[in-house]
């Protein structure tokens, strides 16, 4: 079962259709990356199988980078990241159960630059039958 990578496949594909006030959404960010801008972060999974369904609850965290002075702004996109992942679902992509929001949070960053907002996605997610 891949369905780490297919997830973070369609998340971001759900982002960027649904948050246009990002600049992009990457898997890893370049120095060249222009604010405000979307990254996938931390992944990771919990077996959740039963006795006749293979099944992952998988966590996934998007972290929102916006500028120091825009920390209203960073919300702002922060909650509609939240609002477009919540009961959300791509069923055609992926065996899932709708993703559940189980965190959102803004912060100032270390780097003094900027603001980071933090949305954490949990999915149930089932091996597709052979």
């Amino acid at each position: 079962m891949r369905a780490g990578r297919i997830l973070r496949q369609i998340v971001r594909a759900r982002i960027l259709d649904q948050v246009p006030g990002l600049t992009g959404v990457y898997d890893r960010a370049t120095e060249s990356a222009v604010f405000p801008y979307a990254t996938l972060g931390a992944s990771y999974w919990t077996d959740d199988s039963v006795e006749c369904i293979e099944a992952r609850e998988v966590t996934l965290q998007i972290d929102v980078w916006h500028s120091q002075s825009s920390k209203g702004a960073a919300e702002d996109l922060t909650d509609d990241v939240a609002t477009a992942l919540h009961g959300w679902a791509d069923t055609d992509a992926l065996t899932m159960h709708p993703l559940r929001v189980t965190l959102v949070r803004v912060m100032d960053d270390p780097d003094g630059v900027s603001v980071h907002g933090v949305v954490q996605v949990e999915a149930m997610v089932e091996a597709d039958p052979v």
